[in-house]
């Protein structure tokens, strides 16, 4: 099932904080708070405080669909693909 909707008129930037105290603080940005599934997603992550080791940084893309109303409500999720963004450490203040 497949439903056709025009685009929400009102799609304003993102932002996000999140972090370990006194360890980890990222903020996220991104262009849009709302995407169509042939969009492009542009953002940027902000590294503000790094006290620990990080390996790398993936970006998922998740479907969510809720069924149903009340007490009946079911969630599913399901990856549809992940990406990359970042391999190795980085340090305080550095953007991707």
């Amino acid at each position: 099932v497949q439903n056709l909707y025009p685009p929400p008129e009102l799609n304003d930037t993102i932002k996000m904080e999140v972090g370990i105290e006194d360890c980890l603080h990222i903020e996220f940005e991104y262009d849009k708070c709302k995407y169509h599934m042939k969009d492009v997603v542009v953002g940027k992550v902000y590294f503000l405080l790094v006290r620990i080791k990080i390996k790398h940084m993936e970006l998922n893309i998740i479907r969510r669909e809720t069924t149903g109303a009340g007490s009946q409500l079911q969630t599913d999720n399901e990856t549809l693909t992940k990406f990359e963004i970042m391999d190795g450490a980085p340090v305080k203040d550095q953007c991707i």
